[in-house]
């Protein structure tokens, strides 16, 4: 079986909080970027039950859609997140971020997503 993996390479993170209980975290190729491209919106409001889901948008529209996020792993440099079913899609998302947008995305994807895992940047030997 192959592995349906979509990777972006992003250099713009926002972490967004509206209300309280709106949360939103944004990767993206610069600020201005284009509709076309490469970027993930991942959304999750607590106003209304939600079923544990949320809502992930990317400029692929097959990867759009609201989700209950599995197997989510942060790094330092690094998001990865499946979505779906049958075949589950993997999305892998690389950016760079500064050391208070980083923290402010951590917190934020935390809240959205309460069984991510944090893992250390594995280094080559």
């Amino acid at each position: 079986m192959t592995e349906n993996v979509r990777e972006i390479h992003c250099g713009y993170v926002s972490a967004s909080e509206f209300g309280g209980d709106h949360f939103q975290a944004l990767f993206a190729k610069t600020q201005e970027s284009d509709v076309d491209d490469d970027y993930v919106l991942v959304q999750r409001q607590f106003e209304m039950p939600d079923d544990g889901k949320c809502y992930v948008e990317t400029n692929d529209r097959d990867n759009c859609g609201h989700f209950v996020i599995r197997n989510a792993r942060l790094t330092r440099n690094q998001l990865e997140f499946e979505i779906g079913n049958r075949p589950a899609r993997r999305i892998k998302v690389s950016f760079e971020a500064t050391d208070s947008a980083y923290a402010d995305m951590k917190r934020t994807l935390q809240i959205m997503i309460p069984d991510l895992e944090f893992l250390q940047p594995s280094w080559p030997k």
